[in-house]
């Protein structure tokens, strides 16, 4: 792909994707807090949160290692402040 105006409609498409995925991610995420609430179940599951990294870090190239672990940790940062708007 030597074409900007390429590269970008490509990496447009992707952000679509990208962003009905994180849609039906909170979706879920409500699901979660819903349960966790009518469970007396906190909001932080930390063994989770582990489990999740440790898969990111294990799928994930060293080149792109760090980012893709910030990119889940402030996934997860979100889904937990939303989920503590909805208790």
């Amino acid at each position: 792909m030597d074409n900007l105006e390429e590269i970008r409609k490509e990496i447009s498409a992707i952000n679509d994707e990208m962003l009905a995925l994180f849609v039906k991610r909170m979706e879920l995420s409500a699901q979660v807090a819903a349960y966790k609430k009518a469970n007396g179940l906190p909001t932080l599951d930390r063994k989770r949160e582990e489990a999740i990294l440790q898969k990111v870090a294990d799928n994930t190239t060293d080149e792109f290692r760090q980012f893709a672990l910030e990119f889940f940790r402030n996934m997860m940062d979100l889904s937990k402040e939303y989920q503590e708007t909805l208790r």
